[in-house]
């Protein structure tokens, strides 16, 4: 399987793009630089692709120009793995760093049909289905809660880039949290645990919010009934949806 390499990078974060991109190459990676969208240059009325009301009722926070901004980088990576030639493309945002037994892992992943997007970095790590066994003590799998956090570096195979690109429109969830659910989505969505990528010190510096603003986004707590609805919703359909998954080797 050929892989392509993406990077999601800002035109304003040079430093970012020169220390993965020197992180990359020493692991013989050649990244491709997606220019990332300045979701503050974007003024609310030319926000089209965002469901507010959804987004209000689902993530119970008011949404911020940077996860806009953060979106919309992510779905021109999306839809570049679906225009490109290669059998798949790994998406990365700016602030990771590889693991040594990357791209092993991701060569034994591509042995099999067994998987459409494939998430290999995360913030929590929760009860989870093992599916697969791979390379250096990594799993690929399912897990039974989230959401788990992250959308810094995952895979798409090109004959699903189309669908999820589509599945995605229009924002009504963080990216990180909607890349994951794929019982809404149709597709076959897992996970690799041990994440395959560090976080290197510019992700101290988040790009999307600063400081405790975004705390104060959320909702007053009456109004967050419909999303505390949708997330008992979510848990039993991904609880099924792990369980439906591939049996355990």
């Amino acid at each position: 399987m050929r892989i392509d390499f993406f990077v999601i990078n800002l035109d304003r974060s040079p430093q970012r793009l020169a220390d993965i991109r020197a992180d990359m190459a020493a692991e013989g990676i050649d990244l491709i630089r997606i220019a990332g969208v300045d979701g503050k240059a974007i003024p609310e009325e030319g926000r089209t692709l965002l469901d507010v009301p959804a987004f209000l009722r689902q993530h119970g926070k008011r949404p911020v120009p940077g996860e806009y901004g953060c979106y919309l980088g992510h779905l021109k990576a999306i839809d570049a793995i679906e225009a490109g030639e290669a059998d798949a493309g790994v998406v990365f945002e700016d602030d990771v760093r590889p693991r040594p037994e990357m791209l092993p892992v991701l060569q034994a992943l591509a042995e099999r049909d067994d998987w459409d997007v494939v998430r290999f970095a995360h913030h929590r790590r929760p009860a989870r289905r093992r599916l697969r066994a791979l390379p250096e003590g990594r799993h690929l799998s399912a897990a039974f809660f989230g959401p788990t956090g992250s959308g810094a570096a995952y895979i798409v195979r090109r004959s699903a880039a189309a669908r999820l690109s589509a599945a995605l429109r229009p924002m009504s969830l963080p990216f990180d949290v909607a890349l994951e659910r794929g019982w809404a989505t149709g597709l076959r969505t897992l996970d690799i645990w041990d994440d395959l990528i560090a976080f290197n010190a510019q992700s101290k510096t988040s790009q999307i919010e600063v400081g405790g603003r975004y705390g104060a986004r959320k909702l007053k707590p009456w109004r967050r009934l419909p999303t505390l609805v949708f997330r008992a919703t979510d848990l039993v359909r991904r609880i099924v949806y792990a369980l439906g998954q591939g049996r355990a080797r």
